[in-house]
């Protein structure tokens, strides 16, 4: 397997750090990797891994304020800007690998940015893999999504709502890494970010009804900080006639990371291999 890092420059100049992993033989396709809030890409280096041993490259970036890209930490003027980010890191992978399909995979935040990139951009992609699909969050009513945007007015950098590292995983091993991550930012999140947040899952809701592409959505069973009902609106929401959707029973929100990790990235690379061909 072969690893390297770069950099690109994403909106307003910031720059934001990027890392691929590629198999030995030539690869079977691409996959593109959008992590969650609060975290970085170097995560998910053990997801990368089983995907490379399937013949898949893998092209991961650190979202703007996250991990090792520059930008206020955990924080974001629009939430377009991830996806006009993603876009921009797509069109370098797209350059480097031409002949290859490109699926994207988002996890939490990162499902969010993956489906707005998706209704975008959809017949750029062969597919779509989202995991914790972040479409209905803890509390995330209308009152309190009224609220939070009247605050986001007044108030847009009081810090609210903590993300509590025991909903990660069931396995203690992953929650005491997350814990003593350098680059995980563990500080309460700040009344904007939620206001981008409850606004870029409501339009990600409107987005699934446009959706044409594959798509294979995921969901731990036991999830607390996105909603195992999200499950339920890709089910009845989704228009793409290639859809699959499992929730894991008792998994909590990284499912890649739970002592079933590894059935998990089995299920997903069967998928992948079930969809993966090369254009013509």
């Amino acid at each position: 397997m072969k690893h390297e890092s770069g950099t690109f420059e994403g909106v307003g100049g910031q720059v934001i750090f990027t890392q691929h992993w590629l198999p030995d033989r030539a690869p079977r396709a691409v996959v593109m990797l959008a992590h969650g809030i609060a975290e970085h890409s170097g995560r998910y280096e053990h997801v990368a891994r089983h995907l490379v041993e399937g013949r898949y490259a893998v092209y991961a970036l650190d979202h703007r304020g996250h991990g090792k890209s520059e930008g206020e930490r955990v924080m974001v003027g629009a939430f377009e800007d991830y996806v006009t980010d993603l876009r921009s890191y797509f069109e370098q992978v797209r350059a480097t690998q031409p002949d290859l399909p490109v699926f994207l995979y988002g996890h939490s935040m990162g499902s969010l940015i993956a489906l707005l990139f998706a209704a975008q951009y959809q017949d750029d992609l062969a597919g779509l893999i989202t995991t914790g699909t972040a479409l209905v969050l803890p509390g995330a009513n209308r009152v309190m999504v009224t609220l939070v945007n009247l605050l986001d007015r007044a108030i847009p950098g009081v810090r609210l709502i903590p993300f509590d590292a025991e909903d990660v995983s069931r396995d203690p091993a992953v929650v005491s890494a997350y814990v003593n991550d350098p680059l995980v930012n563990r500080r309460r999140f700040k009344v904007h970010m939620i206001a981008e947040l409850t606004g870029a899952s409501l339009k990600a809701r409107r987005a699934l009804k446009s959706l044409r592409l594959p798509y294979l959505a995921l969901h731990g069973g036991a999830d607390r900080s996105c909603l195992p009902e999200g499950a339920d609106i890709i089910r009845e929401t989704c228009s793409t006639p290639d859809l699959t959707v499992k929730v894991y029973d008792g998994l909590y929100h990284e499912v890649h990371n739970e002592p079933e990790q590894v059935q998990v990235l089995d299920d997903i690379v069967r998928w992948l291999d079930a969809h993966a061909t090369v254009r013509a």
